[in-house]
């Protein structure tokens, strides 16, 4: 960042791969404990809901997965 290097590409990608990562990790913990995920003696039914926002702010996933492969196809803006 600090040599003026255009990072908007990756930035974009770690955005996408780690909350999608987190939001199936996440899905995988509710699945195994069944209902009682959702209730609130666990707190995957709160962090169901903050995955859900992180997934949103800073861009949907779909826009920073349009950045990517506009990256990688050489297109312009």
């Amino acid at each position: 960042l600090d040599k003026g290097a255009d990072v908007r590409t990756d930035i974009s990608s770690v955005k996408a791969y780690a909350t999608e990562m987190a939001y199936e990790v996440l899905d995988h913990a509710m699945q195994m404990y069944g209902a009682m995920g959702m209730t609130k003696e666990l707190p995957l039914a709160l962090m169901q809901a903050q995955m859900r926002t992180m997934r949103i702010y800073d861009g949907p996933t779909e826009v920073h997965k349009w950045v990517v492969a506009r990256n990688l196809l050489g297109l312009k803006r």
